[in-house]
């Protein structure tokens, strides 16, 4: 095989570099976009371990690097190890002055901006996410442009529909495993068709190490966006990714999020 037959099998691959900055760099200019109006960001699953609340911090992370305005993270989700956690955030206690905020400084009364990030971290939200979201985030989410809430794990047949009508766009994270990938596909279209119509992304995470083969199968023809987040060490317990594809496949998924209406592809 010569160099140039080497150079064109990479690029039929993996992609020519100059795509992939060019991708990257749409992606960038659509995270950093003006928005008419707050775009909220809800992050769910169906089931335990999915990787919401990573996807969640990632997401944040990207996202609150990128725009020039503060961030709002949400954290309603049950676990201990929930985005509001991941972001260092200290339990916040109602404040009377957020509940009624009229300006941007009432709305950040007893919360701290930390990187482009206002982490909002109820005390309690194991038994009422719906009703805690409504309490705590809905008087203040209209300060930001964007605002992220990390709902963990939400069964169909109890809460799920009702924290996704909360969302201008909701995050749908699955295993990328088939079963587990094809019952998240399944969900997509209520939630979609709920009255509130909300836009969905179905993120697919390989935690079996298994590759994007289930993802891109269910990307063919899907009237919602599928996005493969490969499986990366990096990303456990907070940390930063320490592969190029799965940077690529968070700023993609932060893009598709913040702009949906755009379908980014």
């Amino acid at each position: 095989m010569t160099v140039l037959d080497a150079r064109a099998l990479a690029t039929a691959v993996f992609g020519s570099g100059a795509n992939g900055r060019v991708e990257l760099t749409s992606w960038d200019a659509a995270i950093r976009g003006g928005l008419s109006t707050t775009r909220r960001v809800g992050v769910l699953s169906l089931s335990p371990n999915a990787g919401t609340s990573t996807i969640a911090h990632q997401l944040t992370r990207a996202i609150g690097a990128r725009r020039k305005d503060p961030v709002l993270a949400v954290d309603v989700s049950a676990g201990d190890d929930g985005l509001g956690a991941r972001l260092g955030a200290a339990p916040a206690a109602p404040d009377e002055t957020r509940a009624a905020a009229r300006t941007t400084a009432e709305a950040l009364s007893g919360l701290e901006v930390v990187d482009g990030v206002v982490a909002l971290r109820p005390r309690d939200t194991r038994t009422d996410a719906v009703g805690t979201w409504l309490a705590e985030a809905a008087p203040i989410t209209r300060f930001f442009d964007v605002a992220i809430t990390d709902f963990g794990v939400r069964h169909p047949l109890a809460d799920l529909a009702a924290c996704a009508a909360l969302c201008d766009v909701v995050c749908l994270v699955s295993d990328a495993r088939r079963s587990p990938a094809e019952h998240a596909r399944s969900v997509v279209a209520a939630i979609a068709s709920l009255p509130e119509s909300p836009d969905v992304t179905l993120a697919l995470v390989d935690h079996a190490r298994d590759g994007d083969a289930v993802a891109r199968a269910l990307g063919l023809d899907a009237v919602h966006p599928v996005v493969a987040v490969p499986f990366d060490p990096g990303l456990k317990a907070g940390g930063d990714a320490r592969r190029s594809l799965t940077h690529r496949a968070l700023v993609r998924l932060a893009a598709t999020l913040v702009r949906a209406e755009e379908n980014v592809a």
